[in-house]
């Protein structure tokens, strides 16, 4: 739920009634006591979207409201309103300039709202009457567009992307759009350590959690302290090399008394990337449990990086 929709319409769809003239005028008095549209509110007299017959001209909603509804769906989501009319001075007034109601063709207005971007957007229109006229009902459209999941979206007429900054629609630069698909297709890689085998022993797995292949991936692990069983050293680079899927090149540091700590590289070799939903076996570790070790894993890719810790 957008911020207006929550602040002055949320009890209308929470009760699952129509907008009252009562909670337009609430959010006019608020609008008129702040002065502007603010970037979730953009307010169209409905002489623009009319043709010369009055009546609401399909092309019309789509080529002069596609760029908001592209732009609010594209930001935060807000409030499209037809028939709220602007009066610019030293501060900014709005008061409705209502429009004969009987001549809304709701279908033909949201098919209109539908065709105009692409992909499709979620909205919900509604009509407000504000007075009757010689029995006549006399109003406003409210067009509720909801924040994106899934942007960009974009004009169709003029394949243009746009976004609100401000009180206004604004295309969309080149870094925006790329901001947008990458908040929509990210890797999301994350180690995991689960209990295997007999005897048991400990598996270190990677996971793609997120919507997008994971490419040029590489993992730093260090181990607290060296992994030891007297002078022994439990873990190694041929022992990883040995239960690893393969996919990696591998550098291993595996210190000294002096600096008691064990580090371990994992590069994703050139061809290789990590689907979502895939498990890579990283490593095994030879034990159950080693008490007092702990684990920290730094994890990076194209689009991701993250940083986690384990006691092992």
């Amino acid at each position: 739920m957008s911020k207006i929709k929550e602040l002055f319409f949320r009890e209308a769809f929470l009760e699952n009634r129509n907008v009252l003239c009562e909670d337009v005028e609430k959010f006019l008095q608020y609008i008129n006591e702040a002065g502007d549209e603010g970037s979730q509110f953009d307010a169209k007299d409905v002489g623009k979207i009319l043709n010369d017959n009055l009546k609401i001209d399909f092309d019309l909603i789509r080529t002069q409201l596609g760029k908001h509804v592209s732009a609010m769906s594209n930001t935060s989501g807000g409030l499209l309103a037809i028939g709220i009319k602007e009066s610019k001075g030293r501060k900014s007034t709005f008061k409705t300039n209502n429009y004969d109601l009987t001549k809304v063709n709701l279908q033909n207005l949201q098919r209109a709202l539908t065709t105009a971007v692409e992909p499709k957007v979620e909205f919900y229109v509604e009509t407000v009457e504000m007075q009757r006229i010689n029995g006549i009902p006399k109003g406003i459209i409210l067009i509720f567009i909801e924040q994106s999941k899934n942007p960009p979206h974009q004009v169709v007429h003029n394949r243009t992307y746009y976004f609100r900054h401000g009180e206004s629609s604004e295309p969309a630069s080149h870094s925006l759009i790329q901001a947008m698909f990458y908040r929509r297709r990210n890797p999301k890689l994350e180690v995991d350590v689960i209990k295997v085998g007999n005897p048991l022993h400990q598996r270190i797995l990677l996971k793609n959690q997120g919507t997008a292949p994971a490419h040029h991936t590489h993992i730093v692990i260090n181990i607290f302290p060296r992994l030891l069983s007297e002078d022994e050293v439990l873990l190694s680079k041929r022992l990883i090399e040995r239960t690893t899927d393969g996919l990696w090149n591998i550098k291993s540091f595996l210190g000294s008394k002096k600096q008691n700590f064990m580090k371990f590289r994992f590069r994703a070799k050139p061809s290789e990337i990590i689907l979502p939903g895939v498990n890579e076996i990283l490593f095994d570790f030879p034990f159950e449990t080693y008490d007092g070790a702990r684990m920290t894993v730094d994890i990076y890719c194209d689009g991701n990086e993250g940083h986690q810790e384990f006691n092992i």
